[in-house]
């Protein structure tokens, strides 16, 4: 009974529903949800979303291999990859480079090289790719750390992979000829004899493709480097590299090119034209391909967990192995990761781990291991 001259007053329990609690203590709702058997995206704790693709839809190549597609869209491969919220869109663009060293020569010096840095060198026998990666937040700006740093795994991770050979880059150049009628036809030095080949000088240099990608994540809901290799994987393994020409007026073309006023030199000069109707496909080392599983470890904090009397509940918990880390709360909160990329076969190409506040065990790893080859085998299906 209240004194006189004070009001009663009544306290309740405060409840949030489990989307606003995980906004206020993301680990406090995981940990809840861990101690209940499942996630809290309702999957099991060795459970991967489901994963769907567009291939080459947005690619020039993508509907007519044989007119050569959109001329006014310079997209040589594409994919659209949606995992559970998330999707990534990559296209894979392109340009030409010129080589330092002629066509038909050899450096005594960088042969010499060769032998003695053998390793180095094998390394210089494969070609990256520049991806550029692009989170959407619904802002504008500089790209964030997160974005710069996806960017450099992904060109490092293709170069050490060994996807690309750095041979299936260089332009087979060929020239194009005009006949008495007016009529123009290129002649490729692959599809000609030798005798039509010298007839028809062709230039002393060396030129190879370089390839860029763009990767645009929508609707993140947790850690996108794997989707982001993924996608990157499927869009190379469809693109196509337009065959390139020049002109056989341009083949004995020269330039006066002075330097300071005082001398002059002779320069060739040449401008690489792109066949609209005619392309190949990008060789690809399928022995090299792999895709990439994200896992995160966690231990269960008694202190957090629902209080659940149950007899068989085993209290010496060991941490928890969780595939395709997911929501916000599985981010923010789960610090010891792995990532791996292997081979449908069974190849490992890559480990990641990164410990935190969860030992990360061999048991665990293995277990890791097995997931993500199986995982490897179901997305390769997919491609």
């Amino acid at each position: 009974m209240a004194e006189s001259g004070t009001e009663a007053v009544e306290i309740h329990p405060v409840t949030f529903p489990p989307q606003v609690l995980a906004r206020i203590s993301p680990e406090l709702s995981l940990q809840r949800h861990l101690s209940l058997g499942i996630r809290p995206s309702l999957k099991g704790f060795e459970e991967f979303r489901d994963v769907n693709i567009d291939a080459n839809s947005l690619s020039r190549y993508g509907k007519d291999l044989l007119l050569g597609g959109d001329t006014s869209n310079t997209v040589l491969g594409s994919n659209i990859l949606k995992s559970g919220k998330t999707f990534v869109i990559t296209t894979i663009t392109g340009g030409i480079i010129e080589e330092t060293l002629p066509v038909e020569t050899q450096d005594p010096g960088e042969l010499e090289l060769e032998e003695l840095t053998q390793r180095r060198d094998n390394l210089a026998k494969f070609a990256p790719v520049y991806p550029l990666v692009e989170v959407q937040r619904g802002r504008v700006g500089a790209p964030t750390d997160e974005e710069m740093t996806l960017s450099q795994k992904l060109h490092d991770y293709v170069l050490h992979s060994g996807l690309i050979p750095r041979s299936s880059l260089r332009v087979n150049c060929g020239v194009r000829t005009t006949e008495k009628s007016g009529e123009s036809k290129v002649m490729y030095p692959d599809e000609v004899d030798e005798m039509s080949t010298k007839a028809h000088s062709r230039p002393q240099r060396k030129w190879s493709y370089v390839l860029y990608a763009r990767i645009v994540v929508f609707s993140r809901t947790g850690p996108v480097f794997d989707v982001c290799w993924n996608s990157l994987i499927y869009a190379l393994q469809n693109t196509r590299l337009p065959r390139a020409f020049i002109d056989e007026r341009a083949t004995d073309l020269k330039m006066t090119v002075r330097t300071r006023g005082r001398s002059a030199s002779i320069r060739e000069t040449y401008e690489i034209l792109c066949d609209h109707q005619r392309s190949f496909p990008l060789n690809i080392l399928q022995k090299n391909v792999g895709y990439a599983s994200s896992f995160g470890v966690i231990d269960l904090n008694d202190d957090m967990a629902l209080d659940l009397e149950d007899e068989n509940m085993d209290k010496d918990r060991k941490p928890i192995l969780l595939a395709d880390l997911d929501t916000e709360a599985e981010e923010s909160c789960v610090n010891s990761t792995v990532s791996i990329i292997i081979s449908p076969q069974g190849q490992l190409k890559n480990v990641d781990i990164q410990g935190g506040d969860a030992k990360v065990t061999p048991d665990i790893v293995r277990r890791a291991l097995e997931l993500a080859k199986a995982r490897s085998k179901d997305l390769s299906s997919k491609g």
